[in-house]
């Protein structure tokens, strides 16, 4: 039973500050450190021809107000450096050592080496740098995690129901993402005459497998194709947040970037827009998968907002606006926990 209040909760609160489960954004942390952690080493190899000296070493006159900081670390060999502490902290990452650390000095080390050449990157390497941005701001450390497993040892309990701003970002990110793609489509002729996915499978630097020629002989097919893909692009920001709809929303964009990378070697995108894709996940879902791991993921009270009254309501008693906790025998609301991961 809920008590009346006249503290009401705007629906900007209720998106970004509800608390809830840190489960999906866990899953996100450890496919994240393990897809940075093949970034990093997918660079090793070229550290020199690409960030130090050589021919793809691309000469250029920055922008008023760019900043590069690679060439002003000391020694010869910084660019390998950072890759390593790169490659260091995104496996500190993915196990959930010192996480908010790890996953910040992560994300520092992935943006010095695209500053320091970004003729070389492409889209999939930018958006692997948005997640982990993501990453480094959510609590993602609390489940699953070393330290998660440091604080079971020292006796700390610690909320694992947290304000999701840091997975509400990541989602807004891919729900702009597409939408912004979709638009700049849409102001082209190609894609208005329903050839641009005809004209994408023959640019033979991309391809990764070589379509088959009867599929050129198919204008219909690769008109609907086309459209196909613009349409999926530009109602998927409206349509993912329908609980009813996502997985149908996602299922669609999954077999989107599949037949994109099958077809276009187009480096990390597709993994990443996968890897974005788990923010959605429902918390059940994510506390099952994440539950077989650490069951405090299956633990964790039921938390619902009591819109109309201002009041977040648990499993065990109602709290003030932010509370996660049980009430006072008084009846006076817990304060807010105040543990930080």
């Amino acid at each position: 039973m809920t008590v009346p209040t006249s503290a009401r909760v705007s629906p900007w609160d209720r998106f970004f500050f509800q608390p809830q489960s840190t489960a999906p954004m866990t899953l996100v942390r450890i496919g994240w450190g393990a897809i940075a952690t093949a970034w990093a080493i997918s660079l090793l190899p070229d550290i020199d021809p690409f960030f130090v000296q050589g021919d793809l070493l691309y000469e250029r006159t920055l922008n008023p107000g760019a900043w590069n900081v690679l060439p002003h670390l000391p020694g010869d060999h910084s660019g390998l450096m950072v890759c390593v502490v790169l490659l260091l902290a995104s496996v500190a990452t993915m196990v959930g050592w010192h996480t908010r650390a790890s996953s910040v000095i992560a994300v520092l080390m992935m943006v010095v080496l695209q500053r320091a050449n970004t003729v070389i990157f492409n889209s999939g390497d930018l958006l692997l740098r948005q997640i982990g941005i993501c990453v480094a701001l959510a609590p993602c450390g609390l489940l699953w995690s070393l330290d998660a497993r440091r604080d079971r040892r020292q006796g700390r309990v610690r909320n694992v129901l947290r304000a999701p701003y840091g997975m509400r970002f990541l989602q807004l990110n891919l729900a702009l993402g597409y939408f912004l793609s979709a638009w700049t489509k849409s102001r082209g002729n190609t894609w208005h005459d329903g050839t641009a996915i005809a004209r994408s499978l023959r640019i033979e630097d991309l391809q990764r497998y070589v379509a088959p020629e009867w599929l050129f002989e198919q204008p219909a097919l690769l008109n609907l194709f086309t459209w196909a893909t613009l349409l999926v692009e530009a109602s998927f920001g409206l349509l993912v947040w329908n609980r009813r709809l996502r997985p149908w929303v996602i299922g669609t964009g999954i077999a989107l970037h599949l037949g994109i990378d099958l077809f276009l070697d187009i480096g990390f995108f597709s993994i990443g827009i996968f890897l974005a894709y788990l923010a959605f996940v429902p918390d059940g879902v994510a506390n099952r998968v994440v539950g077989r791991f650490d069951k405090r993921a299956l633990d964790q009270p039921r938390v619902r907002l009591a819109s109309q009254e201002g009041l977040v309501v648990t499993a065990g008693g109602v709290g003030g606006r932010g509370s996660a906790g049980a009430p006072h025998p008084g009846g006076d609301p817990a304060p807010p926990v105040a543990d930080q991961q």
